[in-house]
Formats: structure tokens, sequence, C-alpha cells
């Protein structure tokens, strides 16, 4: 009996352990975001997460309770149209799960951004990062503008979760027409992108330039009614100075 209650004890340990070690590669994730948004408000949209190898060199030592969220989520977004792959950078000894999607209107765009892999994760492993993204349209006279707002954190105000220490996030966004003002971030090109650490919360804030508008009436209707409109002053004129030749047609005949 005394036999049974040790291997019993050994086996809570070894579970434990294991829970705690999961926990802790969870706590030193790595999440990268990177959204791109082009002038007709379509765009895409990739979400990165990486964790580093029990050892390094060793990949196949990833805990399944990480593996399986992970891969879950990844055939969700295979079965929406989307990718997904696993690779390993050997220079951080960090393995990596990179899910790619695409979207056609920002309402699609707002739903990719509110997906992950937690809602995969049947042991509810705890997850430091909360983030809150949203693109939205500004229709002005002349140009729709694409804004993207919402704030990306690792805060942990009680310190309870020291694991994290080494966690950290960042958040590139793109505008494929150009950006017209962001606040925070680094600026390169069409770019902004903002990163954090451990304990540290981003506001994002970033408008770019969209399509040209118009009240309702598009470029190409608009140059098709100038076509119309050039035609007819045209024949106008032709009507106008067929009148007047055949009016001094008239003159010239009864004075001859």
């Amino acid at each position: 009996m005394c036999i049974l209650r040790a291997c019993r004890a050994r086996a809570v340990i070894l579970l434990s352990l294991a829970s705690l070690a999961a926990v802790m590669l969870t706590g030193c994730m790595r999440v990268q975001r990177a959204l791109v948004i082009y002038g007709n408000g379509s765009g895409s949209y990739t979400l990165t997460i990486g964790f580093p190898e029990p050892a390094p060199g060793d990949s196949s030592g990833i805990s399944s309770k990480i593996e399986v969220p992970m891969d879950a989520f990844g055939a969700h977004v295979q079965q929406e149209g989307g990718t997904y792959r696993r690779y390993t950078n050997t220079s951080q000894n960090y393995v990596y799960w990179a899910y790619t999607s695409s979207f056609s209107s920002l309402a699609d765009g707002n739903g990719l951004l509110q997906e992950d892999p937690r809602q995969y994760d049947p042991n509810h492993l705890p997850v430091l990062f909360k983030d809150t993204l949203k693109i939205s349209k500004v229709v002005g006279s002349s140009t729709t503008l694409y804004q993207v707002t919402g704030t990306i954190s690792l805060a942990d105000p009680l310190g309870n979760n020291t694991s994290w220490k080494d966690a950290t996030e960042s958040v590139a966004i793109t505008m494929a027409d150009g950006i017209s003002t962001h606040s925070g971030g680094t600026l390169t090109g069409n770019t902004v992108t903002y990163a954090i650490a451990y304990k540290q919360t981003a506001t994002i804030s970033v408008t770019g330039n969209g399509s040209a508008t118009t009240t309702g009436v598009d470029n190409s209707t608009q140059a098709t009614q100038a076509r119309f409109i050039a035609v007819g002053v045209l024949l106008a004129l032709a009507v106008i100075l067929g009148g007047v030749g055949g009016w001094l047609l008239r003159g010239a005949l009864k004075r001859s």
C-alpha cells in the first residue's frame, strides 16, 4: 500500500511539473501580428506565436498542451481559406506557428482580429496578452480613410505572472496607399510597428489613405458622364453652325 501511495504521489508531482512547464512555456511566448489594409478595404492578417524549445535544437519536445490548440487553430484557419505553418528559428531556439488569412471587408478583418488559439485550448492555459484591435472606415468628401485603433497589453498589475518576464508582442500595421497619421509606434515606409514587453501596454492609432471617393459616383461613372456631355456639346455646336450656314446661304441666294 505504501508503495502504491508513493507511486501515486510521484505521478501527481510529475503531472504538476509537466503542467508548470507548459505554463512556463506559455509565459515565454512571443506574439507578432501583421495587418495589411488596401485602398478598397480588403487586406491580409498574419498572427505568429512562438514558444522556446525545451532544449536548444529540440523542437520535438514542445508540450502537447501547446501543440494541440496551435494545430487545431491552424486547421480552422485552413478551413476558412487561410494558411498556417510551423517552423523553427534556430538562432532564437524558438518554435513558431504562423497563421495567415485574407479578408475582403473590414467586418471580416475585425473578425479575424478576435480569433486566436486560446479558443481551441481545452486546458485553458493562462495567457497574459490582452489585445483590443479594431479597423474602421471614415468616408470624407473626397477620400476614404482607414483607421486601426485599440491596445496591446502584457500588463501584470498584481505581479502574479513573473514567468512572463521574457514575453514580447508586436503589431505591424501597413496601409498600402500610405500612412496619413499615427500616434506612437515606429514608422517605416507605409508600416507602423508597435512593440511591447512584459508589464507594458501600447495604444494603437494608425490612419491610412484609402481610395478616392465621390458622393456616390465612382471615377469610371464620372468619366462616362463627361464623355456624354462632351458629345452633347459638340452636337449642339454642329446644329448651331449648320443653322447659321443655312441662313447665310439663303441670304446669298436672295441677293443673287
